[in-house]
């Protein structure tokens, strides 16, 4: 109560802190928890193989599709088999016509994975014209609640097909691998798409049950005799190996590792994981650093109490209990604090994350009601502890003399202050790179335009012959083209072969047009002749990877082989253009010619300012020319927003760090300069009357907090160097490099937030009348 400013500061201080720890463990908890509601997890594996694929060794999360019946019945160990292809499409149910993903699976689905049902049966399954749709279905398309026995029809690549719900199932969480709002028999799928159920160059999802670990490396070894059946049946795509890959923690490896055809949700980027920890980390430092400066330099208020105390028979053990308690309490109101807080900020940090949601949920998990007691203990030790220990370890002859000076700025208050300084100046030089990143990413030369490019999935090349038509006379577009793949959103991978070596490629088949429609850039030779038969057959555009990798000085003519028996020739060099963002390196890739009868892609181009209109005005024509389908057009950056927003989030995060440490080490240092000014104002006082100026008085109070901002500067500096460009290296390939400025620019943001927190109080003393400042009663 003597302290209420000090207390203030602190409980407020280390609740922010605390509250950026809980978003932290919340976002954690919710990502390691991938998949938990299965009960049968750690019983399901997925059968994967590996390609050898320019030298090294990739992982793809699918099989041949007739590899679950082959295996079905004739494999020791394995106890139920299931098939998983998920599609998409446009449903309709009534009058209303929406979009949603749909996986076709294996009757005994719902027996391995858990989901429960609200309300059907999961025997619908079996049935070629039963469906069961989610929850979530229900509520937005049954208003009335019974959505069970209701006709839906589905409609895709113009086959419909018609089904009666037979179950819902509860919606899924976020942190499920599985994403699909309705389930349908397997046998459906065949109706879709045109695949023959034996075709080995075919490839879905299989998982498989285990109950007994130790039959795995049998099972692993049994699979390999399948290895050469599917080589035979697709010779380009040959596969090394198959591998059992457990359903636990599949999630968390496909963010982390490059497995290529997994169809399935992975978890949090790791961008979205590691932020909110070092930011909560760096947050709780600075909180327990001002913490136990305050205790310590308030301590010299409380030192006759320690004397007398002692005096009057008070054990040490009983004085550190006391001020391990006060500062538990202390701790505790700063929990409080930090819940309050927490509230606030969970919702707004969850809104910036489309895969994330989080809530304060403290009956149910009771680990985090664990978490939050232990982070209460840590807490109010780490930051109380060293001024329990040593303030009562004084001799109360020396505190009661009057010889013991003690407070203010301690040689390890010093020492505090600077690491409390050097942190911030860490999350200042963090928030000004990845603010600079940000924009350097999202300016960042993509080989393409994705600014001003729309494109549209079309089934075929009537459809796209009826869309463009449309389209042609609309004056705010500007190029129409047509493809096979597009950037962003379709592109296959083939290996290709020159002279000895060969490489696994990503390729793209593209009409007339789409270069000049989508603003790429030829570095080097021609692009396509219209309409060349020629070029459909023998040419091919190449990008600079693909020339730096081969080696060649001359590129234009150069034969290249590819799937083993497609003989082509090189016409032309393409600027590097990424199709994946810049988490990861660029690949090599080419480009091959396609005649309309191929086209699948309808892509238009148009002024950055007209682009809202054309998207406009073509969503109006897809509705006229297919009015049983939702419009498929799309912004060509659309497909690149997962980084967009996670580099705009991080930006947000980390200037939030800066500011927020920014502050705590100006609360920080203000209460340290005041109570240190308390305890020299009688020096004050003597130095005016004995001539001192104030600007003498003020250069010698601000002259050691001078030298802590100089090594602060130096130590922040370097610190925040090594950190932000591990933290940029471990989420980007392709990142701003860090230059001086940053750091020139936060050591001056730190130097002028020192001044304005203590300049007026050192002015202020320094102006003090001695004649108040001296009288002694």
């Amino acid at each position: 109560m003597k302290n209420k400013l000090f207390v203030f500061i602190n409980v407020i201080g280390l609740g922010i802190a605390l509250a950026c720890t809980i978003i932290a463990y919340l976002s954690w908890d919710f990502n390691v928890k991938y998949d938990v509601q299965h009960v049968n997890a750690d019983k399901i594996y997925r059968i994967n193989f590996v390609r050898i694929t320019n030298g090294e060794p990739v992982k793809n999360g699918d099989c041949p599709q007739p590899l679950a019946k082959t295996i079905e019945g004739s494999m020791s160990g394995i106890d139920e088999i299931i098939r998983y292809s998920p599609t998409g499409g446009n449903f309709k149910i009534e009058e209303e016509l929406f979009r949603t993903g749909v996986a076709a699976v294996d009757d005994n689905f719902l027996d391995v994975f858990t989901f429960p049902l609200v309300s059907g049966n999961k025997e619908s399954l079996k049935e070629k014209g039963k469906i069961i749709i989610s929850t979530e279905l229900v509520e937005k398309y049954f208003p009335e609640g019974e959505a069970v026995g209701k006709l839906v029809t589905y409609m895709n690549n113009n086959k419909r097909l018609e089904f009666i719900v037979g179950g819902v199932f509860e919606k899924m969480p976020l942190n499920s691998s599985f994403q699909f709002d309705a389930l349908v028999n397997y046998d459906n799928l065949f109706e879709v798409v045109d695949w023959e159920e034996n075709d080995w160059a075919q490839f879905n999802t299989t998982f498989v049950t285990i109950n007994n670990p130790k039959a795995i490396p049998q099972i692993e070894k049994d699979l390999q005799q399948y290895v050469e059946i599917q080589n035979r049946a697709k010779e380009d795509y040959k596969v090394n190996e198959y591998y059992l890959d457990p359903f636990v923690g599949m999630a968390i490896r496909a963010e982390r590792e490059d497995i290529w055809n997994h169809w399935f949700r992975s978890s949090m980027p790791t961008a979205a994981v590691i932020a909110p920890i070092v930011m909560a980390g760096l947050l709780l430092l600075l909180a327990c650093f001002n913490f136990t400066n305050t205790s310590i330099a308030i301590a010299n208020r409380r030192l006759k109490e320690i004397g007398i105390r002692k005096v009057m028979g008070s054990q040490r053990s009983q004085l550190i209990a006391q001020f391990l308690s006060e500062n538990l309490i202390m701790a505790f109101l700063a929990l409080i604090a930090g819940l309050i807080i927490a509230e606030f900020l969970i919702p707004a940090y969850t809104e910036m994350w489309p895969f994330l949601h989080i809530e304060m949920a403290y009956t149910e998990n009771i680990q985090f009601f664990v978490f939050l007691v232990i982070l209460l203990i840590l807490t109010g030790i780490l930051a109380g502890s060293y001024p329990a220990f040593y303030v009562s370890s004084f001799k109360p002859s020396s505190i009661l003399r009057g010889t013991l000076k003690y407070g203010g700025t301690s040689i390890f208050t010093r020492i505090l202050l600077t690491f409390q300084f050097a942190i911030s100046l860490v999350a200042i030089v963090s928030g000004f790179l990845f603010a600079q990143n940000a924009e350097y990413q999202e300016n960042y030369d993509m080989g393409f335009d994705q600014k001003t490019v729309l494109f549209a999935w079309v089934n075929d090349e009537d459809g796209y012959n009826a869309f463009k038509q449309k389209l042609e006379n609309y004056p705010k577009i500007k190029n129409i083209a047509g493809s096979t793949n597009n950037f962003t959103s379709s592109w296959y991978t083939d290996p290709v072969k020159f002279e000895s070596e060969e490489i696994d490629v990503d390729i793209l088949d593209i009409g007339d047009n789409y270069l000049a429609t989508t603003s790429s850039t030829l570095v080097e030779g021609r692009d396509f002749i219209k309409d060349s038969q020629s070029d459909v057959e023998n040419s091919v555009l190449v990008n600079e990877e693909l020339v730096r990798i081969f080696n060649w000085e001359e590129p234009i003519g150069q034969r290249i082989i590819v799937k083993d028996t497609i003989e082509l020739y090189v016409v032309g060099v393409l600027k590097d253009y990424y199709l994946r963002a810049l988490w990861n390196p660029i690949k090599p890739a080419l480009v091959r010619y396609t005649k309309p009868e191929n086209y699948r892609y309808l892509v238009a181009q148009a002024n950055v300012a007209d682009i809202k209109d054309v998207k406009d005005y073509m969503d109006g024509v897809w509705k006229e020319v297919f009015p049983d389908q939702l419009s498929n057009v799309r912004y060509m950056d659309e497909n690149m927003g997962d980084a967009g927003e996670v580099n705009a989030n991080i930006r947000k995060m980390f200037v939030f760090l800066g500011l927020v440490a920014a502050i705590l080490s100006a609360i920080g240092l203000f209460s340290l300069v005041s109570l240190d000014i308390i305890k020299r104002m009688k020096e004050i006082g003597v130095r005016k009357v004995l001539g001192a100026t104030i600007l003498n008085i003020v250069g010698i109070i601000n002259k050691r907090y001078l030298i802590i901002l100089l090594l602060a500067s130096i130590l922040g500096s370097g610190l925040g160097y090594l950190l932000t460009d591990m933290l940029m290296g471990s989420i980007w390939t392709y990142y701003l490099p860090i230059g001086p400025l940053a750091f020139i620019f936060s050591i001056l943001i730190l130097l002028l937030m020192a001044l304005i927190t203590v300049g007026g109080k050192v002015v202020k003393a320094a102006m003090a009348n001695p004649a108040y400042t001296l009288r002694d009663e």
